[in-house]
């Protein structure tokens, strides 16, 4: 008995130490990332040296699918039901963002917010800083992708020459180009911060339920 305890006090020691060696110091959405100690951010005179920002002349952001909750499952109504087949008829689906883009005025958007020039400085802090704090590791994902907000980059002519479409529901996103950010949107962190920065624009990110 006393070999049996002598042994357990063992493991639990080791377990307890194994588990301080691998504590992560940072915020508990962002997981198998580290701080990067010899991070140092860049400053935004650099950011408009860089693509897109160096061929924008304004940048806006969109809302869009606000009204959803997640991506609808339509089911056909029962034959001779006159009121469900009306419904069914008269049902809403979500907007596309390639729909929304299609038209010059984005009329299928709910939101539309033009950044000023501090604005623009803020968010370009985030994409080109906010991962480069972390040693990346994997990223985390949840549910499906059903995005609501974008970014819009236009050119000189004010016309759209690049976007990012993302979901903050799920942590992903799309862009076109498609390599527009790959290699500075790869930690959870930034997902936070972009959100925020949305909101604190005004710009609306998730569903909100009808009173």
């Amino acid at each position: 008995m006393v070999r049996i305890y002598f042994i357990l006090s063992i493991l639990s020691f080791a377990f307890c130490f194994s588990q301080k060696k691998i504590k992560v110091p940072h915020e508990p959405k962002v997981f198998d990332t580290y701080i990067n100690r010899d991070f140092k951010p860049t400053a935004f005179n650099n950011h408009i040296k860089k693509f897109p920002f160096n061929k924008t002349s304004k940048i806006k952001l969109v809302s869009y699918n606000l009204d959803f909750k997640k991506e609808p499952i339509y089911t056909p109504p029962p034959i001779g039901d006159s009121i469900a087949i009306k419904n069914y008829e008269n049902r809403k689906f979500p907007v596309k963002l390639s729909d929304i883009l299609s038209d010059e005025n984005l009329n299928g958007a709910q939101q539309q917010k033009n950044l000023n020039l501090i604005e623009i400085k803020e968010l370009s802090n985030i994409i080109f800083n906010e991962c480069g704090k972390y040693m990346m590791g994997l990223i985390s994902t949840s549910g499906c992708y059903f995005p609501r907000n974008a970014i819009l980059f236009y050119d000189e002519d004010d016309k759209i020459f690049g976007y990012l479409e993302i979901c903050f529901q799920c942590g992903g996103f799309e862009s076109d180009p498609k390599n527009l950010f790959d290699n500075d949107l790869v930690c959870d962190d930034i997902y936070n911060k972009l959100e925020k920065f949305f909101n604190k624009t005004g710009v609306k990110t998730q569903y909100k339920e009808e009173k």
